[in-house]
């Protein structure tokens, strides 16, 4: 099946989307498909259209002198029909966010051409979603579902997010994929916890106010404070316009000589630090899915997040680590965890040798399952 992706983000930007349309493009190869990506984002300072082979499938870019290197194009639509009419893909996979304009005239330009279309949400749309909604027949949401589209989300809570923006009928959940073998790693060193090591907790985020970076530093102090006699170690990996706050946030909680701020680095390094930590700290509500969460998780890190994010999806309170329901509730999680050696073995254990269910193979055929209902919807109309 000949699928065209389209996507404002892609590498070499680093965030969740972008991972994600990577390896959806790499995965659908791998399966025997013919997959090729369309981004706005621009690579070095070449601008206008390129393209390049990326793991075997073609990386097409249209891309504009705009500052801080934004991934728009003002002639986006047309420069996008063109390509499908060349192309001519069995169908489109728009991947769309709160903001999404070349995604969105992606959709515009699968439409005007009769293709088949899929449209994946992949962030949580907050008031977006209440506005969307007013609108109702005319809504954006609803005018893709009538034309045509299916709808996607990659997880329940933001299903329940794109139903409330206007679509009338269900919306599939449609996860993120994970390669078990890129973060099951073989774990070094001892990993009995207390008087042999402290216990190492991370969390991987871009640090803007969305994310909650502070929130981070300040459940991670309090859950400290709460648990006496506790070595526990807090490294936070990413970077973004809060990095100045989060240093300070850092000096003003006290525990500066516990709490790294690493930066940003590569997935491999990634996984690499995820083999010698314990606990992973999610404190972002507006997580739709939490692909770093499910990244840890599948390391064999007990995961201490929010329940009202995506990540319960995959993440079972007891189980996989402990959820919580504000961010009281994230400290009062984390110190349970902090102060109790055998419940943070057996998650670990439970999640090391348990694979999640978001896996590359099966997540491909839930895609690929999407087209076909995009390719019957169209023929149907």
């Amino acid at each position: 099946m000949r699928v065209l992706i389209v996507s404002d983000c892609y590498a070499p930007r680093l965030g969740g989307i972008e991972t994600q349309v990577q390896d959806l493009a790499r995965n659908l190869r791998l399966a025997g498909h013919e997959p090729a990506v369309v981004t706005a984002t621009p690579v070095g300072d070449d601008r206008g259209r390129s393209v390049e082979r990326d793991d075997g499938f073609p990386v097409y870019r249209t891309t504009a002198n705009l500052p801080g290197e934004l991934p728009v194009h003002p002639r986006a639509g047309r420069e996008l029909g063109e390509l499908m009419s060349r192309l001519r893909p069995d169908v489109v996979h728009a991947h769309v966010g709160i903001v999404s304009p070349f995604a969105w005239s992606g959709i515009a330009a699968a439409r005007r051409a009769g293709l088949p279309l899929a449209v994946t949400f992949h962030c949580v749309l907050g008031p977006w979603a209440s506005a969307a909604g007013v609108l109702g027949p005319v809504g954006p949401v609803r005018l893709w579902q009538r034309g045509g589209a299916d709808l996607t989300a990659v997880s329940s809570m933001l299903a329940a997010d794109v139903q409330r923006a206007g679509a009338h009928d269900p919306v599939t959940v449609l996860p993120n994929g994970i390669t078990v073998d890129d973060w099951r790693l073989e774990r070094p060193g001892p990993q009995v916890i207390g008087a042999h090591r402290p216990v190492t907790v991370v969390a991987s985020l871009r640090w803007i106010e969305r994310k909650r970076p502070l929130q981070v530093v300040r459940a991670f102090a309090q859950a400290v404070r709460s648990t006496p006699g506790t070595d526990a170690l807090l490294r936070i990996y990413g970077d973004g316009p809060l990095r100045d706050r989060l240093t300070q946030e850092v000096t003003d909680s006290g525990l500066a000589d516990r709490i790294t701020l690493v930066g940003r680095v590569e997935r491999s390094e990634l996984a690499r630090a995820f083999t010698r930590a314990d606990i992973y700290l999610q404190t972002s509500p507006a997580d739709s899915f939490g692909i770093s969460t499910l990244e840890a998780r599948t390391a064999g890190l007990a995961v201490v997040a929010l329940r009202s994010s995506g990540v319960s999806d995959f993440v079972t309170d007891g189980v996989d680590g402990l959820l919580a329901d504000d961010e009281t509730g994230l400290a009062r999680e984390l110190a349970a965890l902090l102060g109790d050696d055998d419940l943070l073995g057996r998650i670990k254990a439970h999640n090391y040798e348990i694979t999640p269910l978001p896996v590359w193979g099966s997540v491909v055929q839930m895609n690929v399952e999407a087209y076909h209902r995009a390719i019957d919807l169209r023929g149907a109309r």
